[in-house]
């Protein structure tokens, strides 16, 4: 394997694993992640160890190369504290964030040869960037149920709010989907623009890149969009690791070994990381706080505060990998497993 020159890694905020190719979707186009996955290697098992962005890039950039650089193509509302980017060399504002932004600024920091090229965006968070066109591609297979609008026009609902959201309405739910799909769609084109970049650059045979996220944003699947509740789901903290090496090595392969976010720089850099045979998340928002313990065979999710206004919410359970995104509580069959699992995720806590 080449010793890479350069790292180039792209922090897209916001993206879980639901809606890319390369993790078995195949109803939104992301051509550009698909031929990224091609030419290098997915990791099929990388979870959040704590769904907070700040959190995240503190893990992210625990030991910095000397000389890293930052791009921030995202934002002012995203960035984190001051002291969060202390690790690089130079942080670079490429706003607004719209592809002529990061390109405008993008270059010349390649000019300079740093050892990491840090790019975070905020692309998949709302508002999203949608092009209409592409929104109506996604528009012709609506289901004949009658949730479709009659409007002679349907716009993308480019905005939802944060917070509950009412899975029995159908037209909504077919509505936010779409307009996520077709922003992924818009998002994987810039992609495919940044990559044809380097690869002008020859940086396809001198660079390892790298296209991971911080926290997926739920579309309502459990009940809410966005991170409105620590409710740690699959599309909340099942995130991307696509890790596309120099020349192309290791095209094609597929990790299922558990990973985090503290590892992703160690494996750009060829460094070991801890052979783990679970994961534990964390994390604690608007007055509630929940765990989560995840294995070969199961996943716990494990409430420890709930807020007052909220329904009660026991211990769930669910059956890995078949029950993909965790729909069949299986907790009362399945009680002395749910025992053992806590046991251990509360060890772990401390």
């Amino acid at each position: 394997m080449l010793e890479p020159l350069m790292l180039i890694v792209v922090a897209a905020h916001g993206c879980g694993i639901g809606g890319l190719g390369p993790y078995g979707n195949e109803w939104i186009a992301t051509p550009n992640l698909d031929r990224l996955a091609a030419e290098g290697e997915v990791y099929d098992r990388h979870y959040s160890a704590c769904p907070d962005p700040v959190a995240t890039r503190r893990a992210w950039w625990a030991n910095l190369p000397l000389g890293a650089v930052l791009i921030r193509h995202s934002r002012h509302s995203h960035d984190a504290p001051a002291d969060v980017y202390a690790g690089f060399a130079q942080v670079i504002d490429a706003r607004p964030n719209s592809p002529d932004a990061l390109f405008r600024e993008l270059p010349a920091a390649l000019d300079r040869n740093p050892p990491l090229v840090w790019i975070e965006t905020d692309r998949l968070l709302p508002p999203w960037t949608v092009a209409q066109d592409v929104f109506e591609a996604y528009l012709e297979e609506w289901a004949d149920d009658g949730s479709e609008p009659d409007d002679e026009q349907v716009l993308p609902w480019t905005a939802p709010e944060v917070g509950e959201f009412d899975r029995d309405d159908l037209t909504a739910w077919e509505l936010l989907h779409r307009t996520y799909a077709a922003a992924v769609t818009v998002f994987d084109a810039e992609l495919g623009r940044l990559f044809d970049l380097l690869r002008e650059r020859g940086l396809d045979t001198t660079a390892t890149w790298a296209v991971t996220s911080d926290f997926g944003f739920p579309l309502g699947e459990h009940g809410f969009i966005g991170p409105h509740r620590p409710h740690l789901h699959d599309e909340f903290v099942h995130l991307p690791l696509i890790v596309r090496r120099p020349g192309g090595a290791s095209a094609g392969a597929r990790v299922s070994r558990f990973t985090q976010p503290e590892d992703v720089l160690p494996l750009l850099l060829g460094q070991p990381i801890p052979d783990r045979p679970s994961v534990v998340t964390r994390w604690a928002v608007n007055g509630a706080d929940e765990a989560a313990l995840r294995t070969d065979d199961f996943a716990l999710l494990l409430p420890l505060t709930v807020p007052d206004e909220d329904d009660p919410r026991p211990p769930l359970l669910f059956a890995k990998p078949d029950d993909r995104w965790e729909v069949n509580d299986i907790r009362q069959a399945n009680l002395d497993r749910a025992d053992e699992l806590e046991a251990e995720l509360r060890a772990r806590l401390g």
